[in-house]
């Protein structure tokens, strides 16, 4: 038993809320357990730590023994798109399964992908010195799984799959399409899928930017023992209702400086127009058109 479809990305492109209100049609089955990470591991480095990563075979297929009477059995880890050897060890495994895709304007992609390392990790650089870093890192060609730049390369990324799938295996959505109608673009998934349409959504509260509410919250989730216990003993949407509860708090995510986006834009200059002639379809990214 194993999944036979896949949300492979990309990160900070919706994918936890897809997973969320599929899991909510009877015929879909996604483990408790986010993102499990088994196709990254062959391009992370061996100390690479993960609280959710499973990297044992049985464990992971263990994940989707409860979905053995559902249609369809799935599982999101974003990172999968930008991992160069993902695509291949899928197709090896599990030739006919479905891709799902996600894209995003890369300038607000890479903004949120910031932000959200920056709360895991607590890293206290900049967004500016960490664009550094990782613009070094792509000309350089040295991958780093959280390497918010790469990510944003959709059209590369793409093409991966696009050389081992067919197709009719692969669905592609647009982030800022998706979250002006949430029920229109699951049912689409849905019927990529093969399954029936799902009515009356149960509505999941939208992602905010968070921060640790106190000092005593931040240094349990800077602690790795206290995240991976709680990943391994509480699934992930109870698990965030505590963090929302107990530790961490909504606040203004701080706007992206003028150089920044410029910067960025300038970054991302072809990858608008590489995505077009990919998929045939304009990209509905404000900053490009």
């Amino acid at each position: 038993m194993g999944p036979n479809f896949f949300i492979v990305g990309g990160a900070k492109c919706a994918t936890t809320n897809i997973s969320y209100y599929l899991n909510q049609h009877s015929d879909v089955f996604i483990p408790e357990l986010n993102e499990p990470y088994y196709y990254c591991r062959f391009d992370v480095p061996k100390f690479f730590e993960r609280d959710s990563m499973i990297t044992d075979e049985k464990k992971y297929l263990e994940l989707f023994r409860k979905g053995i009477n559902h249609k369809a059995i799935g599982e999101a880890t974003p990172n999968y798109i930008q991992c160069p050897h993902s695509a291949l060890e899928i197709k090896k495994d599990f030739p006919n399964c479905k891709i799902i895709i996600s894209v995003r304007n890369p300038i607000d992609r890479a903004h949120s992908g910031y932000f959200s390392y920056k709360f895991m990790e607590l890293d206290k650089r900049t967004f500016s010195e960490k664009i550094d870093l990782y613009e070094d890192q792509c000309n350089r060609k040295e991958f780093s799984i959280f390497n918010f730049i790469e990510e944003g390369f959709f059209s590369k990324h793409i093409k991966n799959y696009q050389k081992l799938f067919p197709s009719k295996q692969i669905k592609i959505i647009f982030f800022e399409e998706y979250i002006k109608n949430i029920p229109e673009h699951i049912n689409s998934i849905l019927n990529f899928l093969e399954i029936s349409n799902l009515n009356n959504l149960i509505e999941e509260p939208k992602n905010s930017y968070r921060i640790p509410r106190n000092k005593v919250a931040e240094f349990l989730l800077k602690s790795p023992k206290f995240r991976n216990t709680a990943t391994k003993l509480i699934p992930s949407i109870p698990r965030d209702k505590l963090g929302a509860r107990f530790f961490v708090k909504q606040s203004k995510k701080p706007e992206m400086s003028t150089k920044d986006r410029n910067r960025l834009k300038n970054i991302y200059s072809s990858e608008f127009d590489n995505l077009k002639k990919l998929l045939g379809i304009t990209p509905p990214w404000d900053d490009f058109l």
